[in-house]
């Protein structure tokens, strides 16, 4: 009975809001229910370390991990599951983030992954976001997976084609219009903040790669490389990241104002550190 009433751990990416989650759940069901208990069933000495983990003060550990699970009475399956998701919401880096996340995926039974698994994978892979553009360009249905394969540059294989516009209609990126041809629509992607970062980081890092190969797959004229390494002070530095932000905008409204559309691009812009900067 009390297996039942219990929040589902993998029906979250984000273990701070999982144990937000079972704290309030907790406190419904059992009144007496508070941190201090959790610390005493827990075998953690500072009662309000529970506290400090929501709001993000404070990290769990491997010991803690294992600690919390027992209170929390997971089972096997859960414990793990719990702990990949806590590695996955404290790594430091992308390829840790990606191991721990696709280490979740192992739990076929969380809903909430399976939906943040396609937006993931919408991100990971460069040209999905290229077919959602190429849509706007030209007329094709499902059974053009094929022609769209090819249109690309570089080109990909039909399967993969195929695959990308499943998942964008499932996603709601892409619809058929009144004459069946599939056209991009503007949905809200909503998703956790750290699954939105990672899908980020994965696709800027995808398009850098695509950015270096365009050097010797495109002549000069047909693309537009440009470097500038520069000394700036603290408020010249915000002051170009906001010119970038303008800039951006200022292209965003160029392509939305676009009706005559002939092939798809992507823009990189890149401006980072590379010295520490002094304190002020």
């Amino acid at each position: 009975m009390e297996r039942q009433a219990r929040i589902s751990v993998f029906n979250y990416t984000d273990y701070r809001k999982y144990l937000a989650d079972y704290y309030v759940a907790q406190k419904l069901k059992k009144p007496d229910f508070s941190y201090r208990y959790f610390a005493r069933t827990a075998g953690i000495v500072s009662p309000g370390f529970y506290k400090d983990v929501v709001d993000g003060r404070r990290n769990l550990g491997k010991h803690f991990i294992l600690k919390f699970s027992r209170a929390l009475k997971l089972d096997r399956k859960e414990a793990e599951y719990f702990e990949n998701m806590v590695n996955f919401n404290q790594a430091k880096t992308v390829e840790e983030k990606n191991l721990y996340f696709e280490r979740m995926g192992a739990f076929r039974n969380s809903t909430v992954y399976k939906v943040e698994a396609d937006k993931h994978e919408f991100y990971s892979k460069w040209y999905f976001s290229a077919i959602r553009e190429l849509l706007a360009v030209g007329k094709y249905t499902d059974s053009d997976y094929r022609l769209i394969a090819r249109s690309l540059s570089p080109s990909i294989r039909p399967e993969y084609a195929e695959k990308a516009l499943k998942v964008l209609k499932k996603l709601g990126f892409i619809a058929k219009d009144k004459n069946g041809y599939l056209k991009p629509i503007q949905p809200t992607i909503t998703t956790g903040e750290e699954i939105r970062s990672l899908c980020v980081a994965n696709f800027q890092r995808t398009m850098m790669d695509l950015a270096k190969e365009a050097i010797d797959r495109y002549p000069a004229a047909q693309r537009d490389v440009s470097t500038l390494t520069l000394s700036v002070s603290n408020k010249t530095f915000k002051d170009i990241k906001d010119e970038i932000v303008s800039f951006r905008k200022k292209i965003l409204g160029m392509a939305d104002k676009d009706q005559d559309m002939h092939g798809v691009c992507h823009l990189n812009l890149q401006f980072f550190p590379l010295s520490k900067f002094k304190e002020r």
